[in-house]
């Protein structure tokens, strides 16, 4: 099979980016062809390439074109994209429509339903845009607080709901958890066109975690508010193993305090081997994220190493972390209780390994390359198959 990815990279590299990698890499391993149409977000740099990104997101004929010729250059059996944005836009599915090429889109943010991606505003879950006006983004500023941006992603929002890009475009959507699933059918896309498919960790995780020495804790992610590594490094006490993060980002400055005065240790961006070392050297990951994640890699990443994870009880996270069973869960917002679900997390070293234990087996029923591998091609193989009938 002969299978396009469609993907922009973020200018600070991500879990997204990561899963792309992954998937080409385990497609290719497993003996498709894999071709790459992707854009750089590097590229915008100046005001003017924000402003006509901006204007672009809902598609222009132009842009249309130019994928076009590229997915006919590729000539594949289907098109699997990953972010669109700012720079691919939804005119991807109409190239491909042009060409009789079926499109399967992983959802792996809210974009297309809500401004800042996040259902989150103010620090806070935020559904307000869902079923109703996205419009709502432009008077708080949901886009990096940022009105003109606001406007153009509600605009962008409110033309394929309007048009109904979502029900006639895709051929397949897959979002990553039922929670995810949820939230996009709320938000108008087709329930009966949406697989739930979890992310897979990469190669390097892939051997079963040894039985050596565990300690400790371990934040893997990005260092912003939403993340919630703030308010984690906030309460993080003086009487625990240091915290060893690996990420960087806006509250960096937050991260250097716990530094200071010995509550954290910061490991910098590190690469899928050395994430994977850490990962067998600690007792405990820490993902107190703040807004509702999909699917983070670091958790597929975390089990796949026999890693117990406490985790926020809000959105998909709840789904993929069993209290007491694979980890921990608390309120991300409630500091005295992520406090005492960390301290009791950590105060048992045989319960850590007995979860830990359980999470590598959550990773070996649901999420190895082969279970999710095979998912995607059985997608792939019906959109193609439809296809051709058609």
């Amino acid at each position: 099979m002969r299978i396009l990815f469609a993907h922009c990279r973020y200018q600070q590299s991500g879990g997204e980016d990561r899963v792309v990698d992954t998937e080409m890499a385990v497609l290719r391993a497993a003996g498709h062809e894999v071709a790459l149409l992707e854009r750089d977000n590097a590229a915008i740099r100046s005001t003017w390439d924000a402003v006509r990104a901006a204007w672009c997101l809902p598609g222009t004929e132009a842009l249309r074109r130019t994928l076009r010729d590229e997915i006919a250059a590729a000539a594949p059996d289907i098109v699997h994209a990953h972010n669109l944005f700012p720079l691919i836009t939804p005119s991807l599915y109409d190239a491909a429509g042009d060409l009789g090429v079926p499109v399967v889109q992983t959802l792996h943010n809210y974009r297309n339903i809500c401004a800042s991606a996040l259902l989150m505003r103010d620090g806070r879950i935020c559904e307000d845009c869902i079923g109703a006006s996205p419009y709502q983004a432009v008077l708080h500023r949901c886009y990096r607080n940022s009105l003109a941006g606001s406007l153009a992603l509600a605009r962008m929002i409110d033309q394929h709901r309007r048009s109904g890009t979502w029900d006639r475009a895709a051929g397949r959507f897959i979002a990553l958890t039922e929670f995810s699933r949820g939230r996009f059918i709320a938000g108008g896309f087709p329930a009966d066109r949406i697989a739930v498919i979890g992310n897979s960790p990469g190669i390097a995780f892939a051997p079963a975690p040894g039985s050596g020495h565990r300690e400790g804790a371990l934040y893997v992610g990005r260092l912003s508010e939403e993340k919630g590594i703030a308010a984690l490094l906030k309460i993080w006490r003086k009487d625990w193993p240091p915290l060893r993060v690996v990420g960087d980002g806006p509250d960096r400055p937050a991260l250097d305090a716990a530094v200071r005065d010995g509550r954290a240790v910061a490991l910098g961006m590190l690469g899928a081997e050395e994430i994977a070392a850490e990962m067998r050297r600690a007792a405990l990951c820490v993902l107190p994220s703040r807004c509702y994640e999909n699917f983070p890699m670091t958790l597929a990443e975390a089990f796949a190493s026999g890693l117990p994870v406490a985790a926020s009880r809000i959105g998909a996270l709840g789904e993929l972390v069993e209290d007491g069973r694979t980890g921990r869960v608390f309120d991300p917002f409630d500091p005295a209780e992520m406090e005492r679900g960390i301290a009791d997390a950590l105060s048992d070293p045989v319960r850590l390994r007995d979860w830990g234990a359980a999470a590598r087996q959550e990773y070996e029923t649901r999420l190895t390359r082969e279970r999710t591998l095979a998912a995607k091609l059985a997608l792939y193989e019906d959109l193609i198959a439809g296809r051709a009938a058609a």
